[in-house]
């Protein structure tokens, strides 16, 4: 059994940082799973594009958001202002965030289906640009935002606490958007219009959210980082990846990204179909519902596995994360039956505790890579390993995206010929992919645990070395 150590008080973060970094969260968050939860029901049900154009389309912006991840990192590594490296590039992207948040929706749903896909590509790519002129510093703020392993953990934490906001909004967007409020001149559901107005609304909580870390976190590290000689992109990137236990942190997540992220698709048609019988009113309630008791189960994931990271460590945590995942999945064959609407939200019911817990786990033992590699560089490189990480979470999620939509119409999904109802045989392969699917990338990512060699003891043993080397944090 690993025993976390406890944090001394130069160490500690106050309530008010956290508070202000996690809020910054959930403006970001909003920012990119509002326009994500309603791109389905707007453009493959509403306006009629092919799952496989979706595909497609998502692997394009998706690839073009990994490689600005990358410069932004570097940029930011290198950045040297009297505020700081991060703080200047949050303020900034919280800004544009926001403005740029409620375009994706502004199309004609008249024009011709390629005129859709051309504004639907180009904007989200737009969008996503923001976000990674936000993200990228921010994620970095983190790295860097204390010297403990434990409190950076705790930081996390109050992230995800945050973090149930976003959970709560993107719940109910679908739901939303269908309110008679924002019906045609006929009287009837106009989704379009609904995106457009709660968009528009959300965009100005994404620019006061997002300004609040800019505003009122420290740089802990900026006072002996801002002496560091800059590098070269290329020589960053090197560096990073030689990094071995960065290298197998990245691969984890991968997997996992892709075993958790394939099957999203899926599972919208499997419960709309199969088990609201193609009822979008009711599968949206629903969806709705099971997003809401998810916020409270996410909240009390967080302090379960903080405590079972303390107790067993971080790396105990997170294979038990994976496997409770893994078996949520295969669980669906059982759950989501025709006529059982809300028995349906068990399996998400279970995976909501974990959810929080890995994305508490993952930038915490992040964090103690940067530690590793600045025993062995002497630099201090948060942007370069936010970035990269970034990058590789990014491409996973686009291979994810690439693979999804091909998939679904492997089963035997049309868009348009299915659009009201699916055969029973295509709805049975659906079920197959969405409960087997994970299975094939989250067992090696639990065998890839095993592999990671930053215990607790050796994350000790490393921060009593970089102290002993380079004295009291500078304040930023």
């Amino acid at each position: 059994m690993n025993q976390a150590p406890s944090i001394s008080p130069a160490d500690r973060v106050p309530i008010k940082e956290k508070i202000a970094y996690g809020l910054g969260n959930v403006g970001a968050g909003i920012q990119e799973n509002a326009d994500k939860a309603l791109m389905t029901p707007v453009f493959v049900v509403t306006v009629g594009l092919s799952p496989s154009m979706m595909s497609l389309a998502g692997l394009i912006y998706r690839l073009w958001d990994a490689i600005t991840d990358l410069l932004m990192g570097w940029i930011s590594d290198n950045t040297r202002t009297r505020w700081g490296r991060r703080r200047p590039w949050i303020f900034l992207g919280a800004i544009l965030m926001g403005l740029a948040m409620p375009v994706l929706f502004f199309f004609n749903p008249a024009w011709p289906q390629p005129g859709i896909i051309v504004w639907m590509i180009g904007f989200s790519m737009l969008l996503y640009l923001t976000l990674t002129i936000f993200n990228i510093p921010y994620q970095s703020l983190l790295l860097e935002i204390s010297p403990s392993s434990v409190e950076r953990t705790n930081v996390a934490a109050w992230r995800g606490y945050l973090g149930v906001v976003v959970q709560f909004v993107m719940t109910w967007m679908w739901w939303i958007v269908q309110l008679p409020y924002f019906n045609n001149a006929r009287g009837e559901t106009d989704m379009i219009n609904g995106a457009r107005w709660v968009t528009c609304g959300l965009a100005l909580i994404v620019i006061v959210l997002g300004l609040l870390p800019a505003l009122f976190v420290r740089e802990r590290y900026y006072a002996n980082a801002s002496k560091q000689e800059k590098l070269n992109l290329w020589t960053n990137l090197k560096l990073t990846f030689k990094n071995r236990p960065f290298v197998i942190l990245t691969a984890i997540t991968g997997t996992y990204v892709l075993g958790l992220n394939m099957i999203w698709g899926f599972d919208f048609f499997v419960k709309l179909y199969h088990v609201c019988g193609g009822d979008q009113k009711l599968a949206s309630t629903v969806a709705g519902l099971q997003g809401t008791l998810q916020i409270f189960l996410s909240l009390a994931g967080i302090p379960i596995f903080q405590f079972v990271a303390r107790k067993m460590g971080k790396l105990f945590a997170l294979r038990l994360t994976i496997l409770i995942v893994a078996c949520a999945s295969a669980s669906t064959l059982v759950f989501y039956q025709p006529g059982y609407p809300y028995l349906s939200m068990l399996p998400i019911l279970l995976l909501a505790p974990v959810s929080s817990g890995i994305w508490i786990l993952i930038p915490s033992l992040n964090g103690d890579v940067v530690d590793f590699d600045e025993l062995h560089t002497g630099e201090r490189r948060e942007g370069a390993f936010a970035s990269v990480f970034s990058w590789i979470l990014k491409f996973a999620l686009s291979l994810a995206a690439a693979f999804s939509g091909p998939l679904i119409e492997l089963a035997g999904y049309r868009a348009g010929l299915h659009r009201d109802s699916i055969p029973p045989e295509i709805l049975w392969n659906l079920r197959l992919f969405l409960a087997a699917t994970p299975l094939v990338f989250l067992v090696p990512a639990i065998l890839l645990c095993a592999k990671f060699p930053l215990t607790t003891k050796r994350i000790e043993e490393i921060r009593a070395e970089l102290e002993s080397r380079r004295g009291t944090i500078g304040a930023g």
